[in-house]
């Protein structure tokens, strides 16, 4: 009886099609955060010619950038917007500053656009000056990503790119 058991599980298992198995995308996390970290090169900590990626992370009060898209609608004209750090934004140890991913895809599971069509994105500090910028490019490389994996459903992908896409530089200090 064993045996025809065992025979009978093996067929079973030899006739799964490996496409009807269905593949892992994860699952819809409100509580996701798209993780800001120094660009490849940027020093983390002491450096002469400007601000270190730590010391962006500390000075950092708010992030602004231009788009067309304001409330996830377009828009002709450009318009600006802005969100601010709190302090449990702020990661000390990688360094890294972190928004919420509700700001690309919202707890309903919409994809919002704002932040991922934002161009002209400046990290500011508490007297509003400019202490880094997030490239243009970065911006435009990660944005059809995202999108690809949003569409796809594959929220695991999704939130791996919230955590490795998006990178600032510090603006140089000016003597």
């Amino acid at each position: 009886m064993k045996k025809i058991l065992l025979l009978l599980v093996g067929l079973l298992l030899i006739s799964c099609n490996p496409e009807d198995v269905p593949e892992t995308k994860g699952k819809l996390d409100p509580n996701a955060m798209i993780v800001i970290k120094p660009a490849k090169g940027v020093q983390l900590r002491s450096t002469v010619t400007g601000l270190t990626a730590l010391e962006v992370v500390e000075r950092a009060l708010a992030i602004k950038f231009q788009s067309h898209y304001f409330g996830n609608v377009y828009n002709e004209d450009v318009k600006d917007i802005a969100r601010s750090f709190r302090e449990t934004d702020k990661d000390y140890d990688t360094p890294a500053l972190l928004m919420p991913g509700i700001d690309v895809i919202t707890v309903e599971g919409d994809y919002y656009r704002d932040f991922t069509h934002a161009f002209n994105v400046f990290i500011t500090d508490n007297q509003g000056d400019t202490i880094a910028y997030v490239p243009d490019a970065v911006i435009n490389s990660a944005r059809p990503l995202i999108e690809a994996a949003y569409e796809n459903e594959n929220y695991t992908e999704v939130y791996r790119l919230f955590d490795e896409a998006f990178t600032f530089l510090p603006i140089p200090i000016s003597e």
